[in-house]
């Protein structure tokens, strides 16, 4: 078993060095329950959403274990993205005038009259400057 070990200074966390830790006694006994000496296999869930199989990997379960997630995932990765995408709401794009070229540039915020608006190309060249 191996432990980081975190220190605080001036407000900025750090980590330590990973140290090997042999554990005797109760301690180890409760390491075991929390789960550390686990061992995970792959594992087949069907997907809530669409009916799909797909792979609960021993990754993914050791990833679980370590944030304290108790259930295990309903949803294949797609059906994830999908439902995640969904909360997204479609961004309002606001017309204005480039002010290096002069065309029509498509902008997501309101533009302010006294800051220059640049559409994607003369943008992409200012960048490169």
């Amino acid at each position: 078993m191996t432990v980081t070990a975190r220190w605080f200074s001036s407000g900025k966390a750090g980590l330590l060095p990973t140290l090997p830790v042999r554990v005797t006694g109760p301690e180890q006994n409760s390491l075991k329950v929390r789960g550390f000496n686990k061992m995970y296999h792959d594992k087949v869930l069907v997907c809530q959403d669409c009916g799909e199989e797909f792979i609960f990997t021993a990754g993914e379960q050791e990833f679980y274990a370590e944030k304290g997630f108790e259930n295990e995932p309903k949803r294949c990765k797609v059906c994830r993205q999908k439902r995640s995408g969904n909360a997204r709401a479609p961004r309002e794009m606001h017309i204005a005038v480039c002010a290096a070229c002069g065309g029509e540039a498509q902008v997501p915020f309101r533009p302010v009259a006294n800051r220059p608006v640049y559409c994607q190309e003369c943008f992409a060249k200012q960048k490169a400057l």
